[in-house]
Formats: C-alpha cells, sequence, structure tokens
C-alpha cells in the first residue's frame, strides 16, 4: 500500500474483496507528497512535494533529515493500520529502504508495530538483462547482504530470493515462465508491477510524476493472470504464499 498514493482509498476498498492477502506498506519519500504537512519536513520536501532522490540519499547522515523521514515513515504505516489493515511486511519506493541509515532505522520502527518481516532479499545476476541491469542488481545486493548480516540476530522474517529487478520494464508471458522455470531452492519473491493505466493512474502521473514502467503493467497483468502460469505453478510443485506466511 503506498499510503500517500491518490488510489489509497480505492485500494483499501479493493481489500475487503481479497481478506487472505499480504500488504505490506511500500515507504516513499521520493515521490509526490507527505502524510505529514510537508512546511514540517522542511529537509525532505520542497513546494510541498519530497526532492529527495537516490542520489541525494547520501544526505541522509544529516540527523535532522533522518529525524524527519522517520516521522513521515510513521505517519504512513500508521495511516496503513488506522484502516484496520493487518500489515505483513515493509518495502519501499526504488527500494530505498536498503540504504544504511534507513534500513537500521526500519528495523527499529519493525519492533514498534506488529509487522513480522520486510523486503530483503538477494537477486541472482545474469547478463541476458544487459549490463547496465547487471550492475544496478550487484549494486542492490551488496546492500541486501549487508542488511541480511544485520538482521541475523532479529526476529524479523525476510525472503531468500527476490527475482524481477532486473526484468522491470520487461517482464511478460515468456519472461514469467522462464523465471519460474529457473527459481533456486527456498521462498522466492517476484517483483512486479502489474496494473491498468486508466484515469485514477493518470491522476497519479500528475501527483507522482511518470513512471517509466506504465506502459508495460498490463503486460504484466495479463502475464500474471494467464491460466498457463497457474497450470505450470501446479505442475512444478510452486506454492504462493504472502509475507505473513514466511517461515
Amino acid at each position: 500500500m503506498l499510503a500517500n498514493g491518490p488510489a489509497f482509498e480505492q485500494g483499501v476498498a479493493q481489500l475487503q474483496q481479497a481478506p487472505r492477502l499480504g500488504v505490506g506498506v511500500h515507504l516513499n519519500i521520493l515521490r509526490g507528497r507527505p502524510i505529514l504537512a510537508a512546511n514540517t519536513l522542511p529537509h525532505i520536501t520542497r513546494q510541498g512535494r519530497f526532492h529527495l532522490t537516490w542520489k541525494r540519499l547520501i544526505q541522509v547522515y544529516d540527523r535532522r533529515i533522518l529525524l524527519e523521514i522517520e516521522r513521515e515513515y510513521r505517519a504512513q504505516i500508521e495511516k496503513v493500520l488506522s484502516h484496520g489493515i493487518a500489515i505483513t511486511h515493509l518495502d519501499s519506493e526504488k527500494h530505498h529502504h536498503h540504504f544504511p541509515p534507513l534500513f537500521q532505522m526500519i528495523t527499529h520502527l519493525l519492533e514498534s508495530y506488529p509487522i513480522p518481516a520486510i523486503r530483503c532479499a538477494p537477486e541472482s545476476l545474469s547478463t541476458r538483462y544487459g549490463l547496465t541491469k547487471m550492475a544496478s542488481v550487484f549494486m542492490l545486493n551488496i546492500l541486501v547482504w549487508r542488511n541480511r548480516f544485520r538482521l541475523r540476530s532479529r526476529a524479523i522474517r525476510c525472503p531468500q530470493h527476490q527475482t524481477g529487478i532486473a526484468m522491470t520494464g520487461s517482464l511478460d508471458l515468456n519472461g514469467l515462465k522462464a523465471v519460474l522455470q529457473t527459481l533456486p531452492p527456498g521462498v522466492n519473491e517476484l517483483c512486479c508491477h502489474p496494473g491498468r493505466v486508466d484515469a485514477l493512474h493518470k491522476q497519479q502521473i500528475i501527483d507522482f510524476g511518470t513512471f517509466y514502467i506504465d506502459s508495460t503493467r498490463e503486460t504484466e497483468m495479463s502475464a500474471l493472470t494467464n491460466p498457463s502460469i497457474k497450470q505450470m505453478l501446479l505442475a512444478s510443485g510452486i506454492k504462493l504464499i504472502s509475507y505473513a506466511e514466511l517461515p
């Protein structure tokens, strides 16, 4: 759930139709408007909107910025909880929660709320998605392994493997089948962005800016709901679980 997204209320309503669905909070300090009043967050907002980027996250070592981020994180988590939603895990926009000072902050937040898990799993490297994406995944994996090491003594759960980051923007039916055929043993998380580009989504673009994956959201939705995928899961013995069912 993107707590500061324009489709939040619609998402809450739709969850009533899917009571078994695992729901995480997609922490966001990179896009759109904050939950808290922007004038109380002068170091992470500009003209009422977030203005941090991955490149500027080096600034979060400034304690003033960290305090503002923590307050906004708490506001986003508490907004979701206030709607009676059982949060299964935390993740973040553009995986920024892996940045070391933010990951440390979030692990403390997990101990403050009834949230059992966090997205923190490495992705296998493959040159078939191009050297640029492989390099990005490699750099992210460095942070992931560092953070997993810090989780070793905490009762916080996370999947063992992740796949899909390198395929962002190109995940179709054939690609999904290839992924399912090569999953490593254990618990794997598929990172994907299915959706429909409708009027509400266009409103989101106004608030959040464009997403380069917009053109493929419906392709991913079609792939994930294709009957052949369900048949493939049954034939291969792959069990679908949510974060709530992590061992």
